[in-house]
């Protein structure tokens, strides 16, 4: 459902929304503070990484923190000259609001597209109809304040926009780092019964998610920040399914030492 946004807050999200470049990967950031650009976490895929501002000035980036789990990362760009955009509360959010996405899809620089929020408030995720393309992970999901409410990071089955929420993004930025890690890299996946889940795509080598036996295709329930921020003396119980999605299971996880620039 396509709705109405004022062009003056297309103009401003468009000069917050920058390109990443990254190896052969490409998807797009928001400016948050200053020289500082959030992103997805898959973005970054090598160690060089480039920012192109919507005034089309490109800038090295270098990587200041990166977690996996729930697909975040900020960059650094020096002399980056570009207005920071304004983060709203998600947790305000309601079925039907109105909002709109930026970023730079299939080549297309500063592309917009505009729909409502199915799904949001306090949940894990954003939902939302959207139009999403190769390209526009890692950018601005915002009302029509022209807030960044989200981070787009990709489509789910029935074609809903899935979007980090702004209060796990501001956590994100406040967060020094737990200090533990789970070991894993996974992105969210919609199930039968309409839950979103996190799907592990990769074990670290040695780490937590693998010493406890799981797999690469199990897919896990529920909030891993807050589990794994919250767990008393590093042991999480973690709920997930394995080989479809009819049986529940239970593993317990001791979490891993923190790799240095990683939450994963």
């Amino acid at each position: 459902m396509s709705v109405p946004v004022p062009g003056r807050i297309v103009e401003a999200l468009r000069r917050s929304t920058v390109r990443v470049t990254s190896g052969r990967g490409n998807g797009s950031g928001v400016v948050l503070t200053g020289e500082r650009v959030v992103t997805n976490a898959h973005v970054i895929a090598a160690k060089l990484v480039a920012v192109e501002s919507w005034e089309g000035k490109t800038l090295p980036a270098s990587l200041v923190k990166i977690d996996r789990r729930r697909d975040l990362a900020i960059l650094a760009v020096p002399s980056l000259d570009a207005p920071a955009a304004a983060l709203g509360d998600s947790d305000r959010l309601q079925a039907g609001t109105p909002v709109v996405a930026v970023g730079n899809p299939l080549g297309f620089t500063g592309a917009v597209s505009s729909g409502i929020v199915h799904a949001g408030g306090g949940s894990s995720w954003i939902q939302a109809d959207v139009r999403l393309a190769p390209g526009n992970s890692g950018g601005p999901l915002a009302d029509l304040r022209g807030e960044v409410i989200g981070i787009n990071t990709m489509i789910v089955a029935g074609g809903l926009a899935l979007a980090i929420p702004s209060r796990a993004v501001q956590s994100f930025l406040n967060r020094a780092g737990s200090g533990v890690s789970l070991g894993v890299v996974v992105r969210p996946v919609r199930l039968r019964n309409g839950d979103i889940g996190m799907l592990i795509l990769e074990l670290a080598p040695g780490g937590a998610a693998e010493s406890a036996s799981l797999l690469p295709g199990d897919i896990l329930m529920g909030d891993l920040q807050t589990a794994i921020d919250q767990a008393p003396g590093g042991l999480i119980q973690l709920d997930f399914y394995r080989g479809g999605q009819h049986t529940l299971r239970r593993v317990s996880v001791r979490l891993c030492p923190e790799p240095a620039l990683s939450a994963a």
